[in-house]
């Protein structure tokens, strides 16, 4: 229609662009916005918001980033909620310079900046790992009339904890309720995962039981904080205890409990527990990660050697084929150097299990690296076996 010179009023071009946008096609959906631009047409909002988070989203940042100073070109009002996906989309990818371009381009222009503007870029700081800026940021805030809600506060809790400020993170805490923070159950997941990373659990039990007094009901997310520190440490019948007030509680566990529990057992070589919890975890209707296979097989090898039988070739290509066939390439290529440096020599179906996990991601060149005869017999091989399952 366009090619023939017929005339297409906005809510057409609207439309279109709408369906573009819901099947992910958004260089022919910048198509339409741009012939939208050339006849002066307002593409509403709604579509602006919607294509550049959608851009942002798979990685089109700069295609965002000239979408929305063309708006602002042609005179069009970029919303808070336009801007604020922007914002979003950069921060999440690490792109703090252009972020921060794009906030001095929203307040030079005299457009609203709310409080997820703020959250958005402390937020974007805070895992750059640069507290400065994130805690200026807020202070800015502040002068700008916004109060920091809870989503603030926790952001930068935890940007503490994940820079080892333990006592900081737990001032600024104690600072945050002073200024009237009201603590909910996120802030306190934010605190007691933060203490129990930094080996102080007794702190974290401490707000656990805060919460109950409260009487705030811990969620399942809660209690692993908790249960993963005590396992870590080998504190299993803490950590048995808390399983069993989540049983009584009616609250369920996830793959995460298990997956700590059965790092637990692993930790003091329990090897039929372990197994058992797997077997529980099933009956819960929850399927094992790699996290937690990781965990049963570090269990298996705790016994192994404790007893003196020493893992064979066999053992080793198990573990090789359970992590690559489950995609992670970087611990069976750990097992497989292992395996070489103790004088196992790796078979073809070591290598074709090992192969599996490169093919299945697609790193063909890094799986041919280093090959000889039978390696490369091994690739083909599996490589025409995924070709088939392709098919």
């Amino acid at each position: 229609m366009l090619s023939m010179g017929s005339t297409i009023n906005q809510g057409s071009f609207t439309s279109v662009i709408c369906l573009l946008c819901s099947h992910n096609m958004f260089d022919s959906a910048i198509g339409f916005v741009g012939e939208m631009l050339l006849r002066n047409m307002s593409s509403g909002g709604g579509i602006r918001t919607t294509l550049i988070y959608g851009l942002c989203k798979h990685g089109k940042h700069s295609e965002a980033v000239d979408l929305w100073f063309k708006f602002l070109g042609k005179g069009f009002v970029v919303d808070t909620k336009t801007s604020n996906a922007l914002l979003h989309g950069l921060c999440e990818a690490g792109k703090l310079e252009e972020a921060f371009r794009i906030q001095e381009e929203i307040l030079g222009r005299g457009f609203v900046m709310d409080a997820a503007s703020y959250n958005t870029l402390i937020y974007g700081y805070c895992r750059k790992r640069k507290l400065e800026e994130a805690f200026k940021l807020m202070d800015e805030m502040v002068e700008r009339g916004l109060k920091p809600d809870n989503y603030t506060y926790s952001t930068l809790i935890r940007g503490l904890f994940d820079m080892n400020k333990v006592e900081e993170a737990i001032q600024f805490w104690g600072a945050c309720k002073r200024n009237g923070m009201i603590q909910d159950l996120y802030t306190y997941s934010v605190m007691i995962d933060g203490c129990c990373k930094a080996e102080r659990a007794e702190e974290g039990k401490k707000l656990f039981d805060e919460i109950i007094g409260k009487n705030m009901q811990p969620n399942t997310v809660v209690y692993n904080h908790l249960l993963g520190a005590y396992c870590r440490s080998g504190r299993l019948s803490m950590a048995s205890d808390l399983r069993e007030d989540m049983r009584i509680k009616g609250i369920s566990p996830n793959c995460a409990t298990y997956t700590f529990l059965i790092k637990g057992m692993s930790i003091i070589s329990r090897v039929e527990e372990a197994k058992l919890l797997l077997e529980e975890m099933k009956e819960e209707g929850l399927e094992p990660n790699v996290f937690t296979l990781h965990n049963l097989v570090e269990c298996l090898l705790h016994e192994m050697h404790t007893k003196n039988i020493l893992p064979n070739k066999n053992t080793y290509t198990v573990m090789i084929g359970g992590y690559a066939r489950d995609g992670n390439v970087t611990e069976a290529s750990r097992l497989l150097n292992e395996m070489r440096e103790k004088g196992i020599v790796p078979d073809s179906i070591t290598y074709k299990e090992f192969i599996c996990g490169y093919l299945k991601q697609r790193g063909v060149l890094q799986a041919l690296e280093g090959s000889d005869e039978e390696h490369y017999a091994a690739i083909i091989k599996g490589w025409r076996k995924t070709d088939t399952v392709a098919d």
